[in-house]
């Protein structure tokens, strides 16, 4: 069995920055140690593991296959116990400075901004920036902390916490209903006033569902807007039918201003599965500020969400 008591993070820190300056000596003047020290760590570090991890010569030094290994494995452990170093210390502060926080528009005006002056009175020191938009945000471009996505979860740099897998309802006020009648299949809806949104993507296309059978819609809309709350009120209104997702309709249909209809159909407004999601970029351990207002936030929405309870 190997004998590992020489591999610890100073040995470690010291191999990858012999590998980074190719230099015994330009690393001991760095450290403020002697060459003799620096090099004997290494060698060290290489009977540990029983394995030679640089090439020596008289000019420079270079790091062998194994040990190019080694260093990415070095470089992953010191990250990981940077960050649960990082976690630790934060335990014993509490949030404070900028939180950038993204969210589509109807959802954080329906969702997150309830909640904004409990989450500021709760932690006074950290100031929030809610940034509102349905355009994509590229986190780490866009210096965002934290963002509610909905979507099919497939950026790999992102990490964070599943909120809920979100569901669309069809649906039509009673007065309009009363006057020109339930449909019963995709194909009725051809003959009904439509309301559709128009996003950066175009017009919204619908989706139906009913056991084998699958159907795509293309409205007819009498109707067109990018504004969701716009059509949400025509709906309400009695201007005729949408499709949205149960988090932008919960509260009408819980209050009967809006009804479902083709309920043996699963409707969607994409062809593939969306879910809600909070997001951070970087690594796997998010800083005090995003933890907090994730754990914040993930508490109000409840589990499931009360969007769902209609």
């Amino acid at each position: 069995m190997k004998d590992l008591s020489q591999i610890n993070a100073r040995s470690m820190r010291l191999f990858l920055a012999v590998i980074g300056e190719g230099s015994f000596s330009e690393v001991a003047r760095q450290e403020n140690l002697s060459p003799s020290s620096v090099s004997r760590t290494v060698f060290q570090l290489e009977q540990s593991l029983e394995t030679q991890l640089l090439y020596r010569n008289t000019r420079a030094v270079a790091a062998t296959d194994a040990g190019n290994i080694y260093a990415a494995a070095f470089r992953e452990m010191l990250l990981q116990l940077e960050q649960a170093q990082n976690q630790i210390g934060e335990r014993r502060q509490a949030p404070g400075g900028v939180l950038r926080f993204n969210a589509p528009i109807s959802f954080g005006l329906r969702h997150i901004a309830p909640w904004v002056a409990e989450f500021s009175e709760r932690y006074p020191a950290l100031k929030l920036e809610l940034n509102l938009t349905d355009n994509y945000i590229d986190p780490l471009a866009d210096g965002t902390d934290l963002l509610l996505r909905i979507a099919p979860m497939q950026d790999s740099s992102l990490h964070g916490r599943f909120i809920t897998r979100q569901s669309a309802y069809l649906v039509a006020s009673p007065a309009y209903l009363t006057r020109y009648g339930y449909p019963q299949t995709p194909e009725d809806l051809h003959r009904h006033r439509l309301l559709a949104y128009r996003g950066l993507m175009g017009l919204q296309r619908w989706y139906f569902t009913k056991g084998e059978e699958k159907q795509q819609l293309m409205p007819e809309p009498k109707i067109v807007s990018c504004n969701a709350e716009l059509l949400v009120k025509a709906a309400e209104e009695g201007a005729g039918i949408v499709l949205f997702p149960d988090w932008q309709i919960s509260d009408a249909l819980r209050a009967k201003r809006l009804l479902p209809l083709m309920t043996d159909y699963t409707a969607s407004y994409s062809a593939t599965d969306h879910s809600l999601y909070m997001l951070y970029p970087g690594g796997h351990f998010p800083s005090l500020n995003t933890r907090t207002a994730i754990d914040f936030f993930m508490a109000k929405f409840g589990s499931p969400p009360y969007w769902q309870n209609v």
